[in-house]
């Protein structure tokens, strides 16, 4: 037992090992046997390159059986350590002391020659360097990896680091400043290698990033677009897309916006035949979208190719369509068009004039709906673009339309009836008229279009879409102008005014907002109006803060606002839904909310004012208010001045969260917020997603008070029940 717990030792401690060869970036190395008990199984090598850090590296991935060892690919003008370990059945032993520090030089065969003319140096020493007597001459291993590499990330199809296929050397992976010089190689298999190396390295390391921008990687890579490698390309254009992906990123965006590398992206589109370069270039384009600065570039530059080649000509087109719209290439394109329809009145213009666009996106939708494919990253692109491109709709009729003006215009004049909806059979004769049927802008707002949004309103699951939905008809909704009183008696018709009421309860507070702001909208219109106060009355006071609880984080100011907007149109319009507030005890909570501030926002503040003022107004319920302990004081607490709600009674329109922070408009104009970094990513997005990625959306900034900072949730609604229209009851109509 004793004689068998004693060789149940490890190696000892090699000696240092010794330099036996240098020959440029080339070094062979050489050691004593170590001591052991138990017969030795091999050796591990170690090095570490001080210039870039004190950290030691494994150079084999296989144990060494010879003492000797030939490591290459080193970096000129660095100084190397290596160090060896032993190992038995038994286990390793402790490094061995570190060798002397070598400097490697452009020289050849340094050490061999002055080994061999040493006179120092005898046939028993060269002989005890080359091989272990104890295990004879093995052949060396031809393994080339180095040091472990990080695992590759999920649907990762970079190359393999760096190899060469030289026989008897070990190799390493390069560093990263490395890898960037070997971009601006003339060797393309080096820039094929490196860049998919570096796609690799970029891949969700904020860190590499950064670096990769500092060591002048972003330019480099933009020169490699304008290479006649598809793969080469393809690989940069996938660098660009990782480094500018991200809202930490931006500095990434405007380095490649600096480089002149969106104008580059857009030529490889156009340029290029090789689908797999057009889904990353779009991707790349796609994750540049999301910063402001460079959406007017991307308008310019790629939008007309991207609208008018990718997405416009599958409307006229006559195969299944669901190949195409299933596509990379289409999902990426609809998410860089919706982030740059976002960017100014003339962007939306400019898309609104291309050719077929709208009826493209119409039609999509159509197919996505028929197919039950509803919860798509391109589903959610696709309405988020009409959203935008229905935003100040009369923009369309009128060239100088100002929402503002139009609201003074018309804020002494009673609300008009929305004309009644033609009967069914002259619906049909007027869709058999070619003539008649809708094209280009005027198609947004037609009532086939407006069903589209109601269906995904109770069909989708994508909180993203459901929003954009609700905010396309909050917009359709918002204007002066005829086409608005349409769509509002539209929703109706089509039994949608329940379908958003559900949609007040959900816990996503950015789709109760949009809902809320189309419904408030919406209540232009009598009928509708008075739809809502009788049958949606409590779902809106239920939004309301109780008085004396603390502030409910969940509802942000933006949406109290909404909800204000809805009471006001219905309180001033009938003494028997103000009754019905009061009694629900309204009264009470919007008392306490206009004296909240600064616990909510001054504007919340006055709209409540707004409102109580103007419930004090039906003069027949001052009796009833006076039974509750109520005075007039009560009714004017607060901000308000008397009459003051010409802001609360304006209609609103939205462009959602994608419209840009650097606009400050007016905030009644707009329930969205700005967008400040897709993917969504797209999108999601894309990460390669926001979403890539992400493009996610991944990268959106919310204008609410309080700002999350994480890019696009793409979440599921929990659903108690279906939203079909056919069970909604014929009262709501």
């Amino acid at each position: 037992m004793g004689r068998a717990s004693s060789l149940r030792v490890v190696p000892e401690m090699a000696e240092a090992p010794e330099f036996l060869d240098i020959d440029g970036d080339k070094i062979t190395i050489c050691w004593l046997p170590a001591h052991s008990q138990l017969p030795v199984m091999g050796y591990d090598v170690e090095f570490r390159d001080l210039q870039q850090d004190d950290r030691w590296y494994k150079v084999n991935d296989q144990p060494v059986f010879a003492c000797k060892m030939t490591v290459g690919d080193l970096i000129l003008d660095h100084d190397y350590q290596f160090r060896v370990l032993a190992h038995n059945a038994s286990g390793c032993s402790q490094p061995s002391p570190p060798s002397q520090f070598v400097h490697i030089e452009p020289s050849t065969n340094r050490l061999s020659a002055m080994t061999l003319d040493s006179p120092n140096l005898g046939h028993h020493d060269l002989v005890k360097y080359v091989e272990a007597e104890r295990f004879g001459a093995v052949p060396l291993l031809q393994e080339e990896m180095v040091r472990e590499s990080p695992p590759l990330p999920e649907r990762d199809d970079s190359p393999p680091p760096l190899r060469r296929a030289n026989n008897n050397v070990q190799w390493r992976d390069p560093s990263l400043k490395e890898v960037i010089e070997y971009l601006s190689s003339t060797d393309k298999d080096k820039q094929l290698n490196a860049s998919g190396y570096l796609q690799h390295l970029t891949f969700s390391d904020n860190q590499i990033k950064e670096e990769t921008r500092e060591y002048g990687g972003i330019p480099k890579l933009i020169a490699l677009l304008r290479s006649d490698t598809p793969r080469i390309q393809k690989n940069a254009c996938a660098c660009l897309k990782n480094l500018s992906f991200g809202k930490e990123n931006d500095a990434n965006k405007m380095a490649v916006m600096e480089s002149d590398g969106v104008r580059q992206l857009s030529e490889v589109l156009r340029t290029t035949h090789d689908a797999s370069v057009k889904e990353e270039a779009t991707a790349a384009l796609w994750n540049l979208s999301s910063a402001d600065m460079l959406k007017p570039v991307i308008l310019e530059s790629a939008t007309d190719h991207l609208a008018q080649q990718v997405i416009a000509p599958i409307f006229a087109s006559n195969a299944d369509p669901s190949r195409h719209f299933g596509s990379t290439l289409f999902k990426n394109s609809t998410g860089i068009l919706r982030n740059v329809s976002a960017a100014s009145q003339s962007a939306r213009r400019r898309l609104r004039d291309v050719p077929n666009l709208i009826e493209a996106l119409v039609h999509f939708l159509t197919h996505s709906i028929q197919k039950s494919q509803v919860d798509t990253t391109t589903v959610e692109n696709a309405v988020c673009l009409l959203r935008n491109l229905s935003y100040r709709i009369q923009e369309v009729v009128d060239p100088n339309y100002d929402p503002a003006a139009a609201h003074l215009n018309s804020k002494n004049m009673k609300h008009a009836a929305s004309p009644k909806p033609k009967k069914k059979e002259k619906e049909k004769k007027k869709d058999k008229n070619p003539k008649n049927i809708a094209t280009g802008p005027s198609l947004l707002w037609q009532p086939n279009v407006v069903k589209l949004y109601l269906k995904l309103l109770q069909d989708s699951s994508n909180i993203e879409t459901l929003e954009a939905s609700a905010g396309a008809i909050q917009n359709l909704a918002a204007c002066q102008f005829p086409p608005s009183a349409e769509v509002r008696a539209a929703v109706r018709v089509e039994k949608g005014l329940p379908v958003l009421v559900e949609l007040i309860r959900l816990p996503e507070d950015f789709v109760v907002c949009a809902v809320a702001t189309a419904l408030r909208n919406l209540a232009i219109d009598p009928r509708n109006r008075e739809l809502i106060g009788k049958y949606a009355l409590r779902d809106f006071l239920e939004k309301l803060p109780d008085p004396g609880s603390p502030r409910r984080s969940a509802v942000s100011d933006q949406t109290i606002g909404a909800v204000l907007g809805i009471l006001f149109e219905i309180v001033r319009s009938s003494a028997a839904y103000t009754k019905d507030v009061h009694e629900l005890k309204g009264t009470d909570k919007l008392r306490a909310l206009s004296r909240s501030y600064p616990t909510y926002s001054h504007r919340v503040c006055k709209y409540a004012s707004q409102v109580l003022y103007v419930m004090w107004q039906h003069k027949e319920l001052h009796d009833g208010f006076k039974r509750s302990g109520l005075k007039e004081a009560d009714f004017y607490s607060g901000t308000a001045r008397r009459g003051d709600s010409s802001t609360l009674a304006r209609p609103i329109s939205s462009q959602g969260r994608e419209r840009p922070s650097m606009h400050n408009l007016d905030e009644t104009l707009s329930s969205g917020g700005g967008y400040g970094t897709m993917d969504h990513r797209a999108p999601p997005p894309l990460n390669s997603a926001n979403r890539p990625a992400s493009a996610t959306s991944q990268t959106i900034q919310r204008r609410y008070d309080q700002v999350p900072r994480e890019g696009p949730v793409y979440a599921s609604v929990h659903k108690q029940s279906p939203r079909g229209g056919n069970n909604v009851d014929d009262s709501w109509v």
